[in-house]
């Protein structure tokens, strides 16, 4: 007997994900899909290798070896087994995607109502503190859902103002993600940030930064979900590792994995390419600014509409990983040939543009721009954060990082 499932792009039949024999997958299109499921895999009649394959249907799952292997003891499947991992917990993915077992009835959504159970902040506090050894809230009854990345964090909904877990098949509208005692203000850290990028005019997913107990947390409406009316609407997206058909465990350019000559190439085919290259540039520049060394390809995002329209999704995971002396002080991606921030000059941003065919004279421009508006923005939004008693020393840790770093960036412009 074969082992398939039926992949669902909004819960319509677009394709069987097979396990061979050998333990690898294989993807094949059904004869009616009208929208790909990633740039990588256009619609085609042959069959997709278990590279290929696995690079996007890997790419669903959660990167955390720990939370794998609490998946695999909770569901009796091996937690290297990613055709399993997806059988069990495939049914609510990043984007629109879902993975069923073939004799499951089709249900097509364009939508669904916004069901879900509000829990009490005992119950929520309680879950986030089981989350490394319960990931995903997975023993919550009926709860089948997927995130990708290695942080600890849950999907859920919000309802009337008020967290709740997604019941009878709604997807979920918001991902949660706590601070860790890892990441010394975590949350707070990527909230400073996101608001900073937010008023440079960056486009971030709505945010909210809450407190429970002892535990603070992000709370972001995800991007790849349209909330109208108490109508709940998936909307299909990848990650540029997924679109550039890049396993995950290769996602630092180091590793093999992609730089920002192939990111940049990629946005050459969305419905939008020289906003979405701007877009991306201010981005890279912004990350620079602000010491995230942690802006790989799965970091950024597509967002696929209808008609082939795809874009640029808004930014996410943007942290000042510098103020943690534990976490490597190297770039994810390279700057010219330089992967170590502190070695950067004008000649590899120079460098830089040549390779992704972007204006120098606009990048140096950005790069002014940014980092005079960082530093007035993260004063005010510091001022913002005490005015509603968050007090995390965090924030003037990142302040003193922003201050010498922009310093040293400007100066050796003007040098």
């Amino acid at each position: 007997m074969k082992n398939q499932l039926s992949i669902r792009l909004n819960g319509e039949p677009i394709g069987i994900l097979e396990q061979l024999s050998n333990g690898k997958m294989k993807f094949t299109y059904s004869d009616h899909a009208k929208q790909m499921i990633s740039m990588h895999m256009p619609i085609r009649e042959e069959p997709y290798n278990e590279i290929q394959t696995e690079a996007y249907f890997g790419g669903l799952l959660p990167e955390s070896e720990a939370a794998k292997m609490v998946l695999g003891k909770r569901y009796g499947i091996s937690s290297h087994n990613n055709f399993a991992l997806l059988k069990a917990i495939g049914y609510d993915c990043a984007g629109a995607i879902s993975c069923h077992s073939l004799n499951e009835p089709v249900e097509i959504h364009h939508s669904f109502p916004l069901t879900a159970k509000i829990i009490s902040d005992e119950e929520l506090y309680q879950h986030i503190k089981d989350l490394p050894k319960k990931p995903l809230f997975m023993d919550v009854d009926g709860l089948r859902l997927s995130l990708a990345g290695v942080q600890d964090k849950a999907a859920v909904c919000v309802l009337d103002n008020k967290i709740a877990l997604a019941e009878n098949g709604c997807p979920t509208t918001h991902i949660l993600k706590p601070s860790t005692q890892l990441l010394h203000g975590i949350a707070e850290n990527e909230y400073f940030c996101l608001r900073i990028a937010k008023r440079l005019g960056l486009p971030i997913p709505n945010i909210e930064l809450k407190q429970i107990k002892d535990i603070s947390f992000l709370l972001i409406e995800r991007y790849d979900r349209r909330i109208h009316h108490a109508e709940v609407e998936r909307i299909h997206q990848e990650d540029f590792c997924q679109a550039l058909g890049i396993v995950t465990p290769r996602k630092y350019q180091n590793e093999g994995g992609p730089g920002f000559i192939d990111c940049f190439e990629l946005l050459t085919n969305t419905a939008q390419p020289a906003i979405d290259r701007n877009l991306l540039a201010s981005a890279l520049v912004f990350n620079y600014l602000i010491g995230n060394m942690d802006a790989h390809a799965k970091n950024f995002s597509l967002l696929h509409y209808a008609q082939q329209n795809i874009r640029l999704s808004p930014f996410y995971d943007m942290v000042c990983t510098r103020v943690y002396s534990h976490l490597t002080q190297k770039m994810a991606m390279k700057i010219g040939n330089k992967y170590s921030a502190d070695e950067v000059f004008p000649r590899h941003w120079e460098q830089l543009c040549k390779n992704i065919n972007y204006r120098y004279i606009t990048l140096k421009k950005l790069i002014h721009q940014h980092a005079e508006s960082i530093l007035k923005y993260a004063q005010e939004e510091k001022k913002f954060l005490m005015d509603k008693n968050i007090d995390n020393d965090i924030i003037n840790q990142i302040i003193i990082f922003l201050e010498k770093n922009i310093e040293v960036t400007l100066k050796r412009f003007r040098d």
